[in-house]
């Protein structure tokens, strides 16, 4: 063999091993891309990835991206273009993609028409939502494949507050009121009140309320600490707008990683998938109570709407509630039968959920609950593919 082919095997030979070895980094440890630098998203990837370890016999790990892989409007086409092999997924950033999906988040503010699942509303939401797309929307399934992902797992904040320049609890008060909102039932809430709605990033809303650009904005209580808010923030008023975010996928799979894995791995990150469910949505909720504490103890001033503001809150959104499957199927053209159908068994998974969580306690008791009631119910043998 002359010199010229002894050197080009022995290269080929090299460069066929790193592949082999940059293959098996790949396959062993799954890139999570997080777009929060801190907070329960970080700490619930935590231990998302403790437990895609310990249900995978320690074949597989995770190494999470905090806010330095993909942000939340790269999310979606990140994660099906490969960059991660799971991410974070906001579907709020891309609604026309996961407009079946979205539909049952932007229900959440029926949560606001019943009292007995207080400061448990987001536990109740998050086991609606897996139940919903996980095991009775087929259309939400597509949503998910046709961008080359798998949905596992989900993420909804506590119930939405108002915090505000000024005291604001009446329907008079928030009549010419520049409010922030987070989506578009909030915007109609605004709007039904007399109130002007302004859409804003989120980082941008601490310069909003400190220079009067906005009188108020409707968050949950986390955001107090997360964006700083708690600096500017004067009053708050705890018991309206209500709902909540829930428009997202804690742990969404790139479908191609999905599938490299066999039905006993698969399970073990549908188990996963449970735990990351159940974390974020409770260490959310612990932050809420601790961020209240701290807003009380700062001085900000805590409100109750008036009975009359509280009243006609609840009216609005007993008719908003069956004006959304009329705008999702007139926004993205999609069949209006379906859409009211699809509400309709939303708004009872809401009801049955309530009735669940009562007695939840712990994160591990939520992320049991959810299994048995949803993830168990999957063949992994077919989901997702």
């Amino acid at each position: 063999m002359d010199s010229r082919k002894l050197l080009y095997t022995t290269a080929l030979g090299i460069v066929l091993s790193t592949a082999a070895i940059t293959s098996s980094v790949q396959a062993d440890t799954l890139r999570f891309a997080v777009g929060f630098p801190s907070g329960a998203p970080i700490e619930a990837a935590k231990k998302y990835a403790e437990a895609v370890k310990k249900n995978t016999n320690n074949e597989h790990s995770v190494k999470i991206y905090e806010l330095s892989l993909l942000n939340h409007s790269e999310m979606s086409s990140g994660i099906s273009q490969g960059m991660a092999d799971l991410g974070y997924l906001l579907t709020a950033y891309s609604p026309s993609d996961y407009p079946h999906s979205n539909l049952g988040a932007d229900m959440s503010m029926q949560t606001a028409l019943q009292n007995e699942v207080l400061g448990k509303e987001g536990y109740a939401y998050s086991g609606a939502m897996l139940e919903y797309i996980m095991l009775n929307c087929p259309e939400c399934q597509n949503e998910f494949a046709s961008n080359n992902q798998v949905y596992t797992s989900v993420v909804s904040t506590p119930a939405y507050v108002m915090f505000c320049n000024e005291p604001v609890n009446t329907v008079e008060e928030i009549n010419g009121k520049r409010l922030r909102i987070s989506g578009a039932s909030w915007a109609r809430w605004a709007k039904n009140f007399g109130g002007s709605p302004v859409a804003l990033p989120v980082t941008e809303v601490y310069e909003a309320l400190e220079q009067g650009v906005v009188d108020c904005t409707f968050l949950s209580p986390t955001e107090l600490t997360n964006f700083n808010l708690i600096d500017v923030v004067k009053n708050i008023t705890t018991d309206v707008p209500g709902g909540l975010y829930a428009a997202g996928g804690a742990a969404t799979l790139n479908r191609d990683t999905w599938n490299r894995f066999n039905n006993e791995e698969k399970e073990g990150l549908l188990k996963a998938g449970s735990v990351m469910a159940a974390y974020v949505t409770f260490l959310y909720q612990q932050q809420a109570y601790s961020d209240m504490e701290k807003a009380e103890k700062k001085g900000i001033n805590i409100l109750k709407a008036e009975g009359d503001l509280l009243e006609k809150s609840r009216e609005f959104i007993k008719s908003d509630l069956e004006f959304i499957p009329k705008f999702y199927a007139d926004e993205y053209k999609i069949d209006g039968s379906r859409t009211r159908e699809l509400a309709a068994n939303m708004s009872k998974l809401i009801e049955k959920w309530n009735r669940l969580v009562g007695d939840i306690e712990t994160a591990d008791q939520l992320a049991k609950l959810y299994w048995n009631e949803v993830y168990s119910k999957l063949d992994p043998a077919t989901y997702g593919r």
